[in-house]
């Protein structure tokens, strides 16, 4: 049996070899370097080194091989291209990617035939359209917290609090077009010594692109060095389309801040609807008057995400799904002069609008003013047409006296959501927390807000409601006032002792007047956040869902239940989120439903909801809601309210489990440091002198 080598002579071993490298070797890790990341990773400004830039564990780079996507047609695929500066900085940095061609031989799929030149006088097919973004870092020393609790926020539970060594330090969040790049966010990049810079890239596949192969070369150059990079791009566009908001997810946002801080045209207003609706989402009108209508109009109608309203992305002429009378209790306490102004309100709304709802109060469950409201509607001329809802999260649906109930997402209950559906009721989610759905949060993982779009095609979760997208203004009750996107990641602040980073903002503003105006790009709308980009990401995943489930149910409740274990009232708040905090899984998910997709597959809007309704179903029967030992259907005693029941079947350990895996684990471990103690000293017996031992820092409390 060979002799252990002794840790200290074998550790000088390595640091001579290494010193024994050709100088060209023992640069390497000193030269800049360029690779890419998927649209699920999340890539700090100090984040240099990683497994990912070399290969490991990336979905979609390989050094030396081409950079390798996928779509389906009416699709936005991104991916991200980071620069890595070694020793020395890095300047003028420029990120290009030339037009996508069809790809010219070799490797191409059945439909590469179809690619040929269009018949004389024919129109060719739409190009495959290229923005590109800086990522834009913010600078986090305390993350999401309770003041008296700060392993908890409202983004999570203590036992799914992301950890700290991923997310403080330098953050990318919002994306700033490249031709908008301002001073202190320059455009060509500056890459400091041993640091990173990134640029977010979209690929917008129309609908009518040409089902193939294309290819396309990424080019980073530099002022400083010369070229760095030229990879090869090749993507695989599938011949199905891809369905327009697939899940209803509906954003809030106030007008008057926006308009406080960016403008008050209403060109500032439109581009903020237009980008909201090119990310599959639908903005949230909130509207108390018929002057509110008519200045909302066209994005109400549909007929502002058409060309010839400056319009280019999915959805064209596709009007929301819902719009609010007075949101969060606008329209105050019932009566019959505040009935007819309802009502008069209400008969200007375009008959596209499926839902409109009267938002009756906000999280006051026992207000009389949601009952209140539902019995002069009922009375009403328009009783049909108008829906009177509010939140609440803390009342079985059945039992409150209202048409639509809005529940906290992250207290979500299938068995009450069920039989308030049976009661004719409508039921909506909003807002979330790990583990049982995405949370906001800049300080964590981007696949979060992807997973709800997986969840929202699994469950019936119905719409799903974002209580804000804007919030720049810190201007909650015990709230510190308007912030800085660009710089200030912590917006938001409670009576409660809640601090959170990021929540309710998933735009940033174009243009900032007032104190914060030296820190204006001079552009009249709003820019999005990398988190409304992987919002998009998964509700575009839900489209995949819906057409693959048809033709292969069985498979694509397998891969869902592999993305997302556990979600809502199948997860428990002791426990971690289920689904991964990297993008890979993701992405190789997201290919297998891709081959899964028959090549004619095309669904409408009430064809996804069939598919969408049956992978519901499907999904209870898969990972039926697990119950305490006893009677049957009894909620577990460790739960805190309703949606709380035990983990699923994936994640077993809790309690005397969880108790006994530590223990084991804590035994083996010290078995392992023994052994090695005992070889260490096998290996020095004889040797003079005394060892030097080494200490490992424990993490802080509540990490991971």
């Amino acid at each position: 049996m060979p002799r252990p080598v002794p840790l200290l002579p074998a550790a000088l071993l390595t640091a001579l070899a290494y010193a024994a490298l050709p100088p060209r070797a023992a640069a390497a890790e000193e030269r800049a370097h360029v690779w890419v990341a998927d649209d699920g990773t999340r890539v700090r400004r100090e984040d240099v080194g990683l497994p990912l830039s070399r290969g490991e564990g990336n979905a979609i780079f390989r050094p030396g091989e081409p950079i390798r996507l996928g779509a389906l047609r009416a699709e936005v695929i991104a991916f991200q291209v980071i620069v890595e500066a070694g020793a020395e900085p890095v300047r003028g940095v420029k990120v290009e990617l030339s037009g996508l061609g069809p790809a010219a031989s070799g490797g191409a799929p059945a439909a590469a035939p179809q690619q040929q030149a269009p018949a004389p006088g024919a129109a060719p097919p739409p190009a495959i359209a290229i923005d590109r973004f800086i990522e834009h870092y913010v600078e986090i020393a305390r993350r999401s917290r309770n003041e008296q609790r700060p392993a908890e926020s409202l983004g999570w539970s203590p036992a799914a609090r992301p950890p700290d060594d991923r997310h403080l330090g330098f953050v990318p969040d919002a994306l700033i077009p490249v031709e908008l790049a301002p001073p202190w966010a320059p455009y060509p990049l500056e890459v400091g010594a041993r640091e990173t810079r990134a640029v977010w890239i979209d690929l917008h596949v129309p609908e009518g692109a040409v089902p193939g192969a294309y290819e396309g070369k990424v080019v980073v150059s530099s002022a400083s060095h010369g070229e760095l990079a030229s990879l090869d791009l090749r993507l695989e566009v599938a011949p199905a389309t891809l369905p327009y908001s697939p899940v209803d997810f509906i954003a809030f946002y106030e007008a008057d801040e926006v308009a406080a801080r960016v403008g008050d045209g209403p060109a500032v207003e439109q581009q903020l609807w237009q980008l909201l609706h090119e990310h599959h989402v639908d903005g949230f009108a909130s509207v108390r008057s018929p002057a509110e209508v008519e200045r909302l109009r066209a994005a109400i109608d549909g007929s502002l995400y058409t060309k010839e309203r400056g319009y280019r992305g999915p959805g064209a002429g596709v009007p929301p799904g819902a719009v609010a009378l007075g949101a969060y209790g606008g329209f105050g306490d019932p009566g019959e002069e505040t009935l007819r102004r309802v009502e008069a309100v209400a008969e200007l709304l375009p008959p596209a609008v499926d839902d409109v709802m009267l938002y009756a109060v906000d999280e006051q469950c026992e207000s009389p003013r949601g009952p209140g409201w539902r019995r002069l509607i009922r009375g009403s001329r328009l009783s049909s047409r108008i829906l009177v809802g509010h939140s609440c999260g803390e009342v079985d649906p059945v039992k409150q006296d209202v048409d639509l109930v809005l529940t906290p997402a992250n207290r979500f209950d299938s068995t009450w959501a069920r039989a308030a559906r049976e009661a004719g009721k409508r039921l909506w989610v909003y807002n979330g927390a790990l583990p049982r759905t995405g949370t906001f949060m800049i300080d964590a993982p981007l696949t979060g807000l992807m997973a709800d779009g997986w969840i929202a095609a699994s469950h019936e979760v119905g719409r799903w409601f974002l209580w804000e997208t804007a919030f720049w203004h810190d201007g909650n009750r015990g709230g510190k006032g308007p912030v800085d996107p660009f710089t200030v990641a912590e917006n938001f602040h409670n009576r409660d002792g809640d601090a959170c980073l990021g929540d309710g903002m998933l735009l940033y503003p174009g243009t900032q007047r007032g104190a914060f105006a030296t820190r204006s790009l001079g552009f009249a709308g709003v820019l999005p956040s990398m988190r409304l980009k992987s919002l998009r990401r998964g509700i575009q995943d839900a489209g995949y869902i819906a057409l693959a489930r048809p033709a292969s149910p069985g498979a694509v409740d397998a891969i869902v239940k592999e993305v997302i274990p556990a979600a809502l009232d199948e997860a428990l708040d002791t426990s971690p989120a289920a689904w991964s905090s990297e993008g890979a899984p993701f992405f190789r998910a997201r290919a297998a439903l891709r081959a899964l997709i028959p090549a004619d597959a095309a669904l409408d809007a009430a064809g996804v909801r069939r598919a969408l309704a049956d992978a519901a179903v499907a999904r209870r029967a898969l990972v039926p809601l697990p119950r305490a030992q006893g009677t049957a259907g009894e909620r577990p005693a460790e739960a805190d309210g309703p949606g709380q029941p035990a983990p699923g079947p994936l994640r077993p350990w809790r309690g005397k489990g969880l108790l006994l895996a530590v223990a084991g684990l804590g035994a083996a471990l010290i078995a392992l440091v023994a052994l090695a103690i005992l070889l260490y000293r096998r290996a020095r017996r004889g040797a003079e002198g005394r060892g030097v031992g080494r200490g490992v820092k424990g993490r802080g409390a509540g990490e991971r």
